[in-house]
């Protein structure tokens, strides 16, 4: 299993020589937190598509949208 150190310097070996820090931190971020999105889905910790469509529409209502 490799470290996350080895995968973060893999990401980022793969980018262009000419990216900003910006962009490789947003990268980092964008793969931890999908990374974490799938550990949740392995533990099941999940919520059904029409859960997310109700939810959504109370937020979306209360904003007042």
């Amino acid at each position: 299993m490799k470290t996350a150190k080895q995968e973060a310097l893999e990401l980022i070996q793969k980018m262009p020589d000419e990216i900003s820090m910006e962009t490789i931190l947003a990268e980092l971020h964008f793969k931890l937190r999908v990374l974490k999105g799938i550990d949740q889905m392995d533990k099941g910790e999940v919520i059904s598509h029409e859960e997310v469509k109700e939810r959504l529409g109370r937020w979306l209502s209360s904003s007042g949208r």
